[in-house]
């Protein structure tokens, strides 16, 4: 019985959180605010260039593939830009104003 009441006391004896003044939680909220903005701009870049990069490929391996030469290279280009675009702008509607 001894051993079952060990682990209450433990409990008992530790601290519970403290509660942070309204200052410290409005300035912690809006810390957490600002790192996921930062966040999904850092996302919303690589996804930009991995678009245009993924397209870009895309299109020379078509025009090796194929032999004409800018065709492929030139519309895989422009769809890797659209979808870059189109990247960012989902991603700036979502970003809290």
């Amino acid at each position: 019985m001894a051993a079952m009441d060990e682990p209450e006391r433990e409990n008992e004896s530790r601290p519970g959180p403290v509660p942070l003044p309204d200052r410290a939680r409005k300035a912690a909220a809006a810390r957490a605010s600002s790192m996921r903005a930062i966040g999904t701009l850092g996302t919303v870049g690589l996804t930009f260039v991995v678009a245009i990069v993924i397209g870009v490929a895309l299109g020379l391996w078509l025009d090796r593939l194929t032999g004409w030469s800018p065709l492929f290279f030139i519309v895989f280009f422009l769809l890797g830009l659209a979808a870059g675009i189109t990247n960012v702008y989902r991603a700036m509607s979502r970003l809290p104003k």
